[in-house]
């Protein structure tokens, strides 16, 4: 099993030891207007966000593609705020034949129902259903959101992704490319609990979402 962290921030890198290896991310600044014109964006949100988030998506995708070129096999993926918290728990993956997550944000189906979701029990009760290891996603009950954590078996997932992306066509975030992968039911897995954890000193948007563990300088809560 290889870990491969896509590593935008050299920083970062002081956190991992020899089980992961770094992959190089796209730099948010070298990513042009024309490219961020070719995504989607629901908000409204200023154009360093919006190269930030393109530069994002193109790592993912260059990091499937070169799983693709060099046939590599049992892949996980995590993002530079981001650890894995239990590398035995990757044994659970082995006899896995497609995309699983490994960490990510328990959340409604239905931009609408977010709050309600959240608050109102919904969440809970999902994950009060979830048994130790790998689950299906129900994609009328609940999704999967975020990129922070992902297994990858082999190079026929990845050419899977990359077929099913509108390249050019407003293409989403790579996560939200994931979470439509969901509802077309191509995506369909998650390990629960999660072991691919946040890691607050550097995660850039304070993600306290209740199913994941959180570090806080080496601090697991």
């Amino acid at each position: 099993m290889r870990v491969f962290v896509v590593n935008a921030y050299k920083e970062r890198r002081e956190k991992y030891g020899h089980e992961y290896e770094m992959y190089d991310a796209v730099w948010w600044e070298d990513v042009s207007e024309e490219d961020v014109e070719t995504y989607h964006f629901r908000h409204n949100c200023k154009m360093e966000l919006r190269k930030k988030v393109v530069a994002c998506s193109l790592s993912h995708k260059r990091l499937l593609q070169k799983i693709i070129d060099e046939d590599l096999k049992n892949i996980v993926i995590i993002e530079d705020d981001a650890l894995i918290d239990d590398f035995d728990r990757l044994d659970e993956l082995e006899n896995i034949k497609e995309f699983c997550y490994i960490g990510g944000d328990i959340t409604s189906p239905f931009l609408k129902d977010m709050k309600k979701f959240k608050e109102g029990g919904e969440k809970e009760n999902v994950r009060y259903c979830c048994e130790k290891g790998i689950n299906e996603i129900d994609k009328d009950i609940f999704k999967i959101g975020q990129t922070c954590g992902y297994y990858i078996p082999d190079a026929s997932v990845c050419q899977m992704i990359l077929t099913n992306i509108p390249h050019g066509k407003k293409e989403r975030a790579i996560d939200n490319e994931y979470i439509h992968l969901q509802k077309k039911g191509k995506i369909n897995l998650f390990m629960y609990p999660a072991i691919s954890t946040l890691y607050l000193k550097d995660a850039s948007n304070g993600f306290t979402y209740s199913n994941y563990k959180l570090y806080d300088d080496q601090t697991l809560y």
